[in-house]
């Protein structure tokens, strides 16, 4: 009895995995997106411009955007983190209904015949000034929220596009000048 108790244990919690509901999916958060806004074009070869949106805060805050790089490994079959990315950008104090920032990645050409499948991915930190734990101490600038975003593609209004109103999800960077496709 005892070996086949070790048995069905194992199996009532695989099974159990598979009836729990999937995690909701995070709320929407207006006007908090980011895209891919230039790719490698004849203006800007080898390059890949990354942008974003963050929503403003009825309350006095500091908004800061930080920008990375993602590329498409064949082997993993996955996107996979570059070591590019940019510091955190002080972008806002938070009064505006929504401030736009962005950043450039610029790349060697890619080995002939190959090419980058690259993405954006946005992180974005909203702070306000409070006090230490318990109410105490000196009032600092401390994060309050954050959020993280892959690009995605469609979004209108979005500022030093190459060419005028580019959005994409991700950028392909080929060999020789201005020749990426999205």
């Amino acid at each position: 009895m005892r070996r086949g108790l070790r048995t069905l244990v194992p199996l009532l919690g695989a099974s159990t995995l598979l009836i729990l509901p999937a995690p909701a999916p995070a709320k929407p958060v207006k006007n908090l997106w980011a895209t891919v806004n230039r790719c490698d074009t004849p203006v800007s070869p080898n390059t890949v411009g990354v942008r974003a949106s963050m929503p403003g805060t009825k309350y006095r805050s500091r908004l800061y955007m930080r920008f990375r790089i993602q590329f498409w490994s064949a082997t993993r079959q996955s996107f996979v983190d570059t070591d590019s990315s940019s510091r955190w950008l002080r972008v806002g104090d938070g009064r505006a209904a929504a401030t736009q920032s962005g950043f450039n990645f610029r790349f060697d050409d890619p080995p002939a015949g190959e090419q980058f499948v690259l993405r954006g991915v946005v992180q974005y930190r909203y702070t306000a000034l409070r006090r230490g734990k318990g109410g105490k101490g000196k009032r600092r600038w401390r994060i309050v929220k954050q959020y993280e975003r892959l690009t995605r593609s469609g979004q209108r209004n979005v500022q030093s596009a190459d060419p005028a109103g580019a959005s994409f999800v991700m950028c392909i960077v080929r060999r020789g000048t201005g020749e990426g496709r999205s």
